[in-house]
């Protein structure tokens, strides 16, 4: 499995513009192959004002044969330049769960 995710800052004024841009974007990842889930939804921090959003996917080669795909779906997006900071993105593979240190769990 692959995560990734994405914290944003978009300006107060922007928020509810940036959220729909968001709610695109995801509509995109959900039509590609190799997608496990996307949130419906940003999630907020209301104290640092980010929005996150998330998507899991079966593999971080499924994200990467995705990744042109989602690239030209924000190449026109008007939300460039609606963030006070840039984002921060995470991208993590799943540990390895055959692990002995990850018995417990399994």
């Amino acid at each position: 499995m692959f995560l990734f995710y994405s914290f944003h800052y978009p300006y107060a004024e922007k928020e509810e513009a940036f959220v729909q841009a968001m709610r695109h974007f995801d509509k995109v990842m959900e039509q590609q192959s190799g997608i496990v889930f996307v949130a419906p939804y940003p999630f907020k921090d209301p104290e640092k004002g980010a929005l996150m959003g998330i998507s899991l996917w079966e593999s971080q080669e499924a994200f990467q044969a995705a990744l042109p795909a989602l690239l030209n779906a924000r190449k026109d997006d008007p939300s460039h330049g609606w963030e006070a900071k840039p984002p921060e993105v995470y991208m993590l593979n799943s540990a390895d769960c055959t692990n002995p240190v990850f018995a417990k769990w399994r």
